[in-house]
């Protein structure tokens, strides 16, 4: 067929379709002339309802109260389970020569019976059925049932069609030549065949897409599309003809492809929708309806007669639920959505107009017939734009995922950067660290042919700690920049210094708050390192003006030399620490490593391992000095101190061993030792009679101790102890580590009752600072003061200042060291409440202790 002739049979077929719903009003008998190759007998329909389904062609003629088909439409009759019996009359004109076809365009009768009667001769003339259909006009097969009427069968007849479907029960009827009908039917198929084609071609264009990304969205798109497919083959009577050409299949297939189709469509919109958050109410609810059409499955297929009607209802709720998801998931900001709510529209319109005109609510015609077709046909359509759609926008968030992954690695490169450039540099002042600093020794022990020769010289100023704690950290930090800045500046000006961070100029780097190190090349070529750093320390000599107060800094400095004293970057750092360590001890401004000071970095380490065997076997001893009042010469304390000698190591020196248990972190087991024991003896004391206080000392790194508090008090509750008569001594020192942690851990002991004592009073640079933020109950006034008071003006005001500053602050006051009665007498003159020292006796053990206190007693 020519394209212009396609044309025309589609303009005909059009015209022809509206003529046949179209509504006419006439009543009455059909006129069938040779003029027209089409006649829609709808307007000239009477039907009779047979609910028992009875009535016979006889009977039925007989019968009065035919109901006569005003509107004009094809008659809707929903869905009814009894027969329904039509009659009309047709006139046929005397000199029609054309072929007649009785067409019902309704593929979905379950029966139809015809019967033609002659009203001239009052006689059954014809009549037919479903099996006797035709199906085949001019080789084309048609899905309507065609009934070809006979040639010869008068001029005045009267029909009566007795019809009945397990659906929806519709009964148009028209009557077409055969050459028209043929006509309709090549323009009928050529239309059905292009709406199978787009769903055919849609499924093969998605299932490809399935195959490419894998997707089991697209798996749902292809079998929902299946579905449809299959439904529509039933619902257009094509499935029928061409397929499994049994009319009884059809009741069967009809339902299950209607209910697969939801079933899909849910899980097609389930997938969908699966990357917006929508409710988790109406997803759930998707689900139980998933559930439902899968579960209704097996009721079909036992009373098909039914399956039509619930799988309408069913479908009706599957699309009011996926439109709830879609505008659900529109209204959460998910912009694909708007496409699938487009086609869940198209479909949901549709499907309302068809189910409404099966159910009999909307009369049958060209809108409410072809409605599904249409709606299934957009929703396929839109539904491949919002794949489409989804697969842009996927690959829009890949291709964002992608951009934002590369800027975090970016960023993960630049911070791994700042982290490295951070693990290199001191927090505080910025410069290099000991990290820092051990690259670039291992840089020029490896460059030996360039520094056959260098030093490293570690410089240490000692006050910057206590200034910390009396002053603030503020005010020492900025101090020690301004230190690191005056010192890095001398040895840039000299080419005997060796760059540590030569892209900014660093000529020092910072090993901890108050220590740093410079590198100085050294051979005959330069100046001996010894006074090339006396050189360079010469300014430290005269005070710095630091607040309101001048302080003169003492600074301490540790060489080690390459490759004299080793040839490891981490090996001379150690030697350079020794020798700083040494020189502190010694009061030597500056030292070299040497043998010597390997032999007390061994000696050191001999003390860390028997140090360490001493507290776990309880080795050490407890030894305890007097205290008595100043102005009755009774005893009222003592105080704990502790010994030790090594089977080894001999008498080792408190300071010694006390320094040596900090730096090894052997303070806390120690301290734990001592309050064990000291409890015991306070316990023994009371059992004996001597109320007397005892003072025990806490370092640092006690005061810093969160276990500290419940040591104490778990002990003091193991041995029945009194802490109120319990004296923890603190020195000026302890406050410049952490005063904030320090503060607390005081205030917590004496809210548990205890008294703290301030030892070595006045030897600190601001100890009023300490008195007025700390819970001080005690001074003690340091013995070089009271040694020295009979001799020195100066210091005989400065005990009787603070003895008066104490009074002042009610606080009361120990003199340490009174050595004969010339030094109580003044200290008792003064004020002072209590007083300890030779004078009264020398530490002694704690076993000695009891006999000692009973001789004094009397």
């Amino acid at each position: 067929m020519s394209g212009r002739g396609i044309f025309r049979n589609v303009v005909c077929f059009m015209i022809a379709t509206m003529i046949t719903f179209g509504v006419c009003a006439q009543n009455g008998e059909l006129q069938v002339e040779s003029a027209y190759s089409h006649y829609n007998v709808n307007a000239y329909l009477s039907y009779y309802l047979d609910p028992n389904g009875l009535d016979t062609v006889e009977s039925v003629a007989q019968r009065q109260g035919w109901i006569k088909n005003v509107s004009g439409n094809a008659l809707n009759f929903g869905f009814i389970d009894y027969p329904v019996w039509l009659r009309f009359n047709i006139s046929f004109s005397p000199d029609n020569e054309r072929l007649w076809n009785l067409v019902i365009p309704y593929p979905l009768l379950q029966s139809a019976e015809i019967y033609v009667y002659s009203n001239q001769r009052s006689s059954l003339v014809w009549s037919s059925d479903l099996s006797l259909a035709d199906t085949d006009s001019r080789n084309i097969k048609s899905h309507l049932l065609v009934f070809r009427l006979p040639e010869k069968l008068g001029s005045d007849l009267t029909f009566y069609i007795r019809a009945r479907s397990n659906t929806a029960l519709q009964i148009p009827v028209e009557v077409w030549s055969r050459q028209a009908l043929a006509e309709h039917q090549n323009v009928s198929g050529l239309l059905w065949g292009i709406y199978f084609g787009v769903i055919i071609a849609m499924c093969l264009y998605n299932g490809f897409l399935f195959v490419s990304i894998y997707d089991r969205t697209y798996v749902y798109y292809v079998l929902m599309l299946i579905s449809t497919l299959f439904l529509m083959l039933s619902l257009s009577g094509y499935g029928e003809t061409y397929l499994w050409e049994s009319p009884g299949l059809t009741q069967y297939i009809l339902p299950i492809a209607a209910t697969m189709t939801s079933f899909w469509l849910l899980c097609f919109a389930l997938s969908f929708l699966s990357r917006c958050s929508f409710s988790s109410l109406v997803r759930r609810s998707m689900k139980i309806l998933a559930l439902a059409n899968i579960l209704v499955l097996p009721y079909l297929l036992a009373v098909p007669e039914l399956g039509a009607q619930i799988s309408s209802w069913i479908g009706v709720a599957t699309v009011i639920g996926v439109l709830v998801a879609g505008l659900s998931a529109w209204a959460s900001g998910y912009v694909v959505a708007r496409y699938f709510l487009l086609a869940t529209t198209a479909l949901a319109l549709g499907a309302s107009l068809y189910l409404a005109n099966a159910f009999g609510l909307l009369p049958s015609s060209l809108v409410t017939n072809y409605a599904f077709q249409a709606g299934s046909i957009a929703e396929a359509m839109l539904l491949s734009f919002a794949l489409a759609h989804r697969i842009k926008e996927e690959r829009k968030l890949k291709l964002d995922a992608l951009r934002h992954t590369e800027e975090a690695q970016r960023a993960l490169v630049d911070i791994k950067n700042q982290a490295l450039a951070q693990a290199l540099r001191d927090p505080g002042t910025k410069m290099p660290n000991d990290a820092f600093l051990l690259n670039r020794i291992g840089e020029l022990i490896q460059a030996r042919h360039v520094y056959e020769s260098f030093a490293i010289v570690l410089l240490y100023f000692p006050q910057l700690k206590e200034i910390s704690a009396s002053m603030g950290r503020r005010l020492a930090a900025e101090l020690f920049d301004s230190l690191i800045a005056t010192i890095n500046t001398e040895l840039l000006k000299s080419v005997q210094t060796v760059m540590i961070d030569s892209e900014n100029e660093k000529a020092l780097a910072v090993l901890e708050f108050g220590s740093i190190v410079f590198i100085c090349k050294s051979g005959e070529a330069y100046r001996p390192v010894r006074s090339f750093t006396e050189n360079l320390l010469q300014r430290y000599d005269s005070a710095l003006e630091i607040g309101d107060s001048l302080i003169k800094m003492s600074v301490y400095s540790g060489i080690a030399s390459y490759p004299k004293d080793g040839d490891m970057a981490d090996l001379l750092l150690q030697h350079a620490c020794s020798a700083r360590d040494f020189g502190l001890k010694n009061s030597e401004r500056v030292t070299l490593f040497s043998s010597e000071i390997d032999a007390f970095g061994m000696r050191r380490l001999a003390l860390v391992g028997a140090l360490s065997a001493a507290i776990r076997s309880r080795s050490l001893e407890l030894y305890v000095q007097p205290q008595f009042n100043c102005k009755t010469l009774g005893l009222c304390g003592a105080e704990i101190l502790l010994r030790w000698c090594d089977d080894k190591l001999g008498i080792v020196s408190p300071v010694e061993f006390i320094e040596v248990a900090e730096e090894a972190g052997l303070m806390a087991g120690m301290t734990r030792f001592v309050i064990d024991e000291s409890f015991k003896f306070k316990h023994d004391l009371d059992e004996s009679g001597f109320s007397i206080t005892l003072s025990i000392n806490l370092s640092i790194q006690n005061l810093t101790d969160p276990k500290l508090i419940s040591y104490i008090t778990s002990t003091a509750e193991k041995f029945n102890v009194n802490l109120t008569e319990i004296v923890f001594e603190v020195t000026e020192t302890s406050m410049s580590e952490d005063m904030e942690m320090v503060v607390t851990c005081l205030t917590q002991l004496v809210s548990l009752g205890c008294k703290i004592a301030l030892d070595d009073y006045g030897t600190g640079y601001s100890s009023l600072a300490y008195l007025s933020r700390m819970p001080i109950h005690e001074l003690k006034i340091d013995r070089s003061f009271i040694q020295q008071m009979g001799k020195s003006v100066n210091d005989y005001q400065i005990v009787e200042n603070t003895v008066k500053l104490a009074r002042a602050l009610q606080i009361q006051t120990v003199a340490e060291g009174v050595e004969d009665s010339t030094a109580l007498s003044s200290v008792t003159l003064l004020g002072c409440g209590r007083s300890q020292g030779y004078y009264f006796a020398k530490p002694m053990p704690i076993s000695q202790f009891f006999g000692w206190a009973m001789r004094q007693a009397g």
